[in-house]
């Protein structure tokens, strides 16, 4: 009976309580299981007072495996308890009690070393929290990757890049590389993707559909007599031809 009595006293002694408090508390305690333990039999079979509640934890701390002793100094987090002084950044070792903090690959972060464990965005160089958009090997936020020149987004939609290994919108790079149809002033390109064809005539560029007689309309293939003859600026069939080349020497 004694040496539980020393139990308590010292227990709640080192407490973070006020010493002559945990005294008189240890006091009253032992007096109490003296009581308790003096009664007569009829009282046997029935829940005892435990001496040693007072030193009872929250639970056992899943990092230092050490019981949690007082509200205190326990957390919970990520569905375990943690001493407060165990919960800590993986890297600074900063608590992390009432603070944002990072679960990853079974470290946990605070948020600012969390950040700098992300990539980095090669337009803006800030951290990539979330979606990560990777295009001519490198990074980007999805809203970074632009084009160059006017500054659209490209996430989603096709691009290119130029000889500088600048990335364009299929527009800009149109705008700046097509050639030009020497009959109807539009540039060369695909409406839908797919691969651009040009017709190369006395030096100059033409759509396919624009490599045709300019009098009749026929379109010119490489077969004898169906071909392009030329007269001064104008594409003509070898018809038509004869017949500007007949008024011409009149």
């Amino acid at each position: 009976m004694l040496h539980k009595f020393k139990l308590v006293q010292i227990l709640l002694y080192n407490s973070d309580t006020n010493p002559r408090a945990s005294i008189r508390i240890s006091v009253k305690r032992f007096l109490l299981m003296k009581t308790v333990f003096n009664r007569p039999s009829s009282f046997k079979g029935k829940t005892k007072p435990k001496c040693f509640c007072w030193s009872d934890g929250l639970g056992v701390c899943i990092k230092c495996k050490e019981n949690i002793i007082g509200h205190e100094n326990g957390c919970k987090a990520l569905g375990s308890l943690y001493h407060v002084t165990c919960f800590t950044c993986s890297v600074c070792k900063d608590t992390l009690v009432k603070k944002p903090f990072y679960h990853s690959d079974g470290n946990t972060y605070c948020e600012s070393d969390y950040l700098n464990t992300l990539e980095k965005c090669d337009a803006c160089s800030l951290p990539i929290k979330e979606r990560i958009l990777r295009a001519v090997q490198k990074q980007y936020h999805p809203e970074c990757f632009k084009c160059t020149d006017c500054g659209s987004c490209l996430d989603g939609v096709p691009f290119t890049m130029d000889t500088d290994k600048n990335v364009l919108c299929v527009s800009c790079y149109n705008r700046k590389f097509a050639y030009v149809c020497a009959l109807c002033g539009q540039l060369i390109v695909s409406e839908d993707g797919s691969e651009t064809y040009r017709i190369i005539a006395m030096d100059k560029d033409f759509h396919v559909a624009c490599y045709k007689c300019q009098v009749c309309g026929v379109k010119f293939e490489n077969e004898p007599g169906r071909g392009c003859y030329p007269l001064g600026d104008e594409l003509l069939c070898h018809a038509h031809y004869k017949e500007r080349s007949r008024d011409r020497q009149q």
